[in-house]
């Protein structure tokens, strides 16, 4: 039992030697400029020593399983399990770095005629209008994810060009971890085994057969950050759309066991006005591609239908900016909350001066933020969301009327 421990000890030790020499790398020049030309370049160069890192750790794990065991079998399955995980833990980091600063959007040409006449621009209201989001995963295991999305901006200058926007990017994955046995393990918000309802714990793979709402996530972002931020310049008066490229390491150097759940969040910004519009998709392995993942007010913004599908028409912005209410989505198994309500309040059918009451909620209830707004009252911006429930009912409310779920 004894050595049993000491090798665990050892194994682990070695592991946080090879990680701490990775996180001593960087991915800019002492000048502050950066280091590599794209993304591609930096993950390539970083992932080197996550190849190194997980060939150390299986060879250690070899040797040691067989001075315990003596079983060439058991030390050959101790180094392969010990070299993938430690290779999947430091590839993990080299994505985080990586993907947070060599990120970008590129719009997508309109067909002739798309856009509609200034004139038609003009007679809107100020606003800002995120249309459509969604994740196409096509081509191989090692082509990343595309989330595309279409919004529409009315500024108050009807005259205005060239306007400065920014585009958050909010990437997750679900949360996991090495076990002590160098499997990958699910793990809760406090890095902490999750586990069962017989109390073991749950092998990475068994995540998309959960429901979301058991899942914790960790973001792919700069350390100490929930997103990554894009400085973009846009037009108004016509509807923009981009194309924004996951920034994932092949799966031949992140050796996960598809499929991984993923979500992606993109907020605009632009003005005093914002808007944002989430959807859950997934790492898939070549069996299950081509998908598209939605996001969708039909089904809490986690859609999915074939890729072969052709996509929904996207509605036309309104006069207000903002998007007319659709239909009360229906209740699904894939349900995740987002947040719950601080006290019971009124939902309105629309976050516009002329809204009308729809319902009530009461204290504590789940809810998920489907699409958010700004507004200037009494020259103070007010942030409006719009979120639906368990049971599928759904509104628009103060912002400041709910509680984040840890």
């Amino acid at each position: 039992m004894k050595r049993g421990t000491c090798a665990r000890l050892f194994r682990r030790l070695t592991a946080s030697v090879v990680l701490l020499a990775y996180l001593a790398s960087c991915t800019h020049l002492p000048s502050g400029q950066k280091a590599f030309d794209n993304f591609e370049q930096c993950i390539a160069a970083n992932l080197g020593i996550a190849a190194v890192g997980g060939f150390a750790i299986g060879a250690l794990g070899t040797a040691l399983a067989k001075q315990i065991t003596g079983d060439r079998s058991t030390q050959n399955a101790v180094g392969v399990t010990a070299g993938v995980a430690a290779a999947v833990m430091i590839g993990l980091t080299a994505w985080r770095k990586c993907a947070a600063v060599y990120s970008t959007s590129e719009p997508i040409a309109q067909p002739a005629g798309a856009q509609p006449p200034p004139a038609v621009a003009q007679r809107r209201r100020p606003g800002l209008s995120l249309d459509r989001l969604e994740v196409r995963v096509e081509g191989t295991e090692n082509d990343p994810p595309v989330p595309e999305f279409d919004f529409t901006y009315i500024a108050e200058d009807a005259a205005a060009r060239d306007i400065k926007a920014r585009f958050r990017h909010k990437v997750e994955i679900v949360r996991f971890k090495a076990d002590d046995n160098d499997k990958l393990i699910l793990a809760d918000a406090m890095g902490e085994t999750l586990r069962d309802s017989s109390g073991k714990p749950i092998p990475l793979e068994a995540a998309m057969r959960m429901s979301r709402d058991r899942l914790h996530w960790m973001t792919i972002a700069e350390e100490g950050k929930d997103d990554y931020v894009e400085d973009v310049i846009i037009q108004q008066g016509q509807r923009a759309s981009y194309r924004h490229k996951l920034q994932i390491p092949p799966r031949a150097q992140l050796p996960l066991p598809l499929p991984v759940p993923m979500r992606y969040t993109v907020t605009v910004e632009a003005g005093q006005f914002k808007s944002a519009r989430t959807v859950d998709f997934a790492l898939l392995d070549k069996d299950e591609r081509p998908q598209r993942f939605t996001a969708s007010a039909s089904r809490g913004g986690e859609d999915r239908v074939p890729a072969a599908a052709p996509p929904a028409s996207a509605p036309a912005a309104p006069a207000s900016g903002v998007e007319e209410p659709k239909p009360a989505p229906a209740a699904t198994e894939s349900f995740v909350a987002t947040h719950t309500l601080k006290r019971g309040v009124p939902i309105y059918n629309q976050a516009t001066a002329n809204r009308k009451s729809i319902g009530r909620l009461n204290k504590d209830t789940p809810v998920r933020i489907e699409e958010r707004t700004e507004f200037k009252m009494n020259n103070k911006p007010v942030e409006w969301v719009k979120i639906v429930t368990r049971t599928g009912n759904g509104g628009w409310l103060r912002a400041s009327e709910l509680t984040e779920v840890k």
